[in-house]
């Protein structure tokens, strides 16, 4: 099976909600996203999926929802409150606490799946940077 993978950066704040250290206050990341498609067959150029329409569909839902944003478990909704009314800014929640793991979980089963539903590629792999030195993965 031949794979191509996307990096996508993007920058966001979040908390994690009871974390026994310093990650429960409010803190940023420039996350890094590897996101790796298959298809059962190339296309009549040779490519599983241009690159640029990766860029063009998962950048543009990153843009959107995610970069420069506020990523939040929905437990977390008052601070969310406070932020959006003081900031205008509007807060992405997450029914789970919003660590790199659940942020790449949601990704890879509800995101990838829905944007590239009719591109004949599917989601094979994603891996989440958190820092340059710790990352998730999820296949």
């Amino acid at each position: 099976m031949i794979t191509c993978t996307r990096r996508i950066e993007f920058d966001a704040a979040h908390r994690i909600l009871n974390h026994e250290s310093k990650c429960k206050m409010l803190h940023g990341h420039r996350y890094a996203l590897e996101v790796s498609f298959a298809a059962k067959k190339l296309d009549d150029l040779g490519r599983v999926i241009d690159f640029g329409i990766v860029r063009e569909l998962l950048g543009a839902w990153i843009d959107e929802h995610f970069d420069h944003n506020t990523i939040l478990s929905i437990k977390d909704k008052k601070l969310g409150e406070k932020i959006a009314a003081e900031t205008g800014q509007k807060i992405f929640y997450l029914d789970e606490n919003p660590t790199a793991e659940n942020i790449a979980k949601f990704l890879f089963e509800k995101i990838c799946p829905k944007i590239f539903a009719r591109k004949n590629v599917k989601c094979v792999a994603i891996k989440l940077y958190e820092t340059p030195n710790c990352y998730v993965s999820m296949s």
